[in-house]
């Protein structure tokens, strides 16, 4: 081992410059190899498949639904951040006994926001825990009316983290600087890196407002899926 005093510390604004450049550098190389997914052939135009339903595809569900899935696949690259960061640590720590507080704080509030961030992509794509006693068994229509019935619990949950996600947001700011602050200093964190807490925190109203507005989507579509509105809205396999 290697006695070094490495006093580098990750300075803020590449922290958050990255947070935001690496996933759209990312995407766009995915896009340019041409790897992104097929979208299913037996879908006509203007109409998706929902509870193994089709159903008409409004503006506001698209609208929606891809605000959803482009946040979800936007922190899902901030994972590889991690793997480069974490490295670091390991050989500076070993190699070099110098660890470090800035990378393990770093990386613990990047994967708070992609858990709060991603929360929207999850519930588009059912990749949530659900207890399935009644659900598993009940076709496209008794899905849809349990999920119409529950809809108004999970907005209500919905709308209380929003609120309070809000309030703690607004409290981590400094209300002599901005008008929509209720606290009395920008706050940071207690390390030698000092970052500042109110972006993390603003990334909870962002994930709630997310998770709300998916949570109407799929209101909207288990409406019309319960009343069958369209000719094409009949069952798959």
């Amino acid at each position: 081992m290697i006695n070094a005093d490495i006093e580098f510390v990750l300075p803020h604004w590449l922290y958050w410059g990255g947070l935001v450049a690496f996933p759209l550098v990312y995407m766009l190389l995915i896009r340019f190899l041409g790897t992104a997914q097929a979208e299913d052939a037996d879908v006509p135009a203007g109409y998706e498949r929902y509870k193994n339903v089709i159903i008409p595809r409004t503006s506001f569900t698209r609208w929606v639904d891809g605000i959803s899935d482009f946040a979800g696949r936007f922190v899902a690259y901030w994972t590889v951040i991690a793997v480069f960061v974490y490295f670091y640590e390991v050989i500076v720590r070993t190699v070099f006994n110098s660890p470090t507080n800035w990378a393990h704080e770093s990386m613990f509030l990047m994967f708070g926001m992609q858990y709060v961030l991603a929360g929207a992509y999850a519930y588009l794509h059912d990749a949530h825990v659900r207890v399935d006693i009644f659900y598993a068994n009940a076709g496209p229509r008794g899905r849809a009316a349990l999920d119409i019935l529950t809809s108004v619990f999970f907005i209500a949950f919905a709308l209380g983290f929003v609120w309070t996600a809000w309030t703690f947001f607004s409290q981590s700011m400094d209300k002599s600087q901005f008008f929509w602050a209720a606290g009395v200093s920008n706050e940071v964190s207690f390390t030698e890196w000092a970052i500042q807490y109110y972006p993390v925190k603003f990334a909870l109203v962002l994930g709630g407002v997310f998770l709300l507005l998916q949570g109407v989507s799929r209101l909207v579509k288990d409406i019309l899926v319960f009343n069958g509105l369209d000719p094409k809205a009949e069952p798959h396999g």
